[in-house]
C-alpha cells in the first residue's frame, strides 16, 4: 500500500494543480467578460469543466477574484516574489538609464496586456462588494510601493522632479485605465504599448 500511494501522489498532486489552474483561468475570463456580480460559482464550474463543489472546495467568489488578479499580476503560480524575479532583478540593476526604460517597458507592456481585463472587473467588483473594497485598497497601497521602489532604482531624475511625483506619475498612468482605452478604443499593439511607456520612463529622467 505504501508503493502504492506513493506512486499515486505525483499524479494526484498533479491533478490538484490541473484543477486549480483551469477553475483560476476559468474565474478569470468570466469576471472579465461578464462582471464579477453577475458570474456565479457555477457557471466557473461549467467553464473549467469541474465540478461545482471543487470551485467552492478551492475558495469562494471574492478569493477567486484575488488569485485571478495576483495570477495576472505575476504571469504564473510560481512562489517567487515579485521583486526578486528576473525581470524586475534586471530593471533594478541596469545602470544605463536607457537601457532601463526598454527593459521596464517590455515587463510593464506584457504585464498590463495580461491583468488589464481582470484589473478591471476587480476594481468594479469593489465598487459593491465590501470585502473587495478592502483588498482593492490593499492592492492600491501596494501598487504605489512597488512604483516607488522602480522610481527609487532610477539612476537621476530629469531637474525639477521629486521622486513622490514621479512614483505618483507611474501610478496614475501604468494601470488598467489608459491601457484599455489604447487597446480597445485605439487598437494599440503590444510594441506600441512598449515603445509608450518606454517614452513615458525616458521622460522621467536626465
Amino acid at each position: 500500500m505504501g508503493q502504492s500511494g506513493t506512486y499515486h501522489s505525483p499524479r494526484r498532486a498533479e491533478q490538484a494543480a490541473a484543477t486549480r489552474t483551469a477553475i483560476i483561468d476559468a474565474a478569470a475570463r468570466l469576471f472579465a467578460e461578464r462582471g464579477y456580480a453577475t458570474t456565479t460559482m457555477a457557471a466557473i464550474a461549467q467553464e473549467a469543466r469541474v465540478a461545482v463543489k471543487s470551485v467552492y472546495t478551492l475558495a469562494d467568489k471574492a478569493r477567486l477574484m484575488l488569485l485571478a488578479v495576483d495570477r495576472a499580476i505575476a504571469g504564473d503560480e510560481e512562489p517567487v516574489a515579485i521583486a526578486d524575479r528576473p525581470a524586475l532583478r534586471a530593471i533594478v540593476d541596469a545602470t544605463d538609464p536607457a537601457e532601463q526604460a526598454r527593459a521596464a517597458a517590455r515587463l510593464g507592456a506584457a504585464t498590463l496586456l495580461r491583468l488589464y481585463p481582470i484589473y478591471r472587473a476587480f476594481e468594479q467588483a469593489a465598487g459593491t462588494d465590501p470585502e473587495l473594497h478592502a483588498h482593492w485598497r490593499e492592492y492600491q497601497t501596494r501598487r504605489y510601493a512597488d512604483a516607488a521602489r522602480l522610481v527609487a532604482a532610477l539612476p537621476a531624475l530629469r531637474p525639477g522632479l521629486t521622486r513622490e511625483r514621479a512614483t505618483e506619475t507611474i501610478w496614475a498612468l501604468i494601470t488598467w485605465h489608459p491601457v484599455a482605452l489604447l487597446v480597445e478604443e485605439r487598437g494599440w499593439t503590444q510594441e506600441e504599448l512598449t515603445d509608450w511607456l518606454e517614452g513615458l520612463f525616458s521622460t522621467l529622467v536626465r
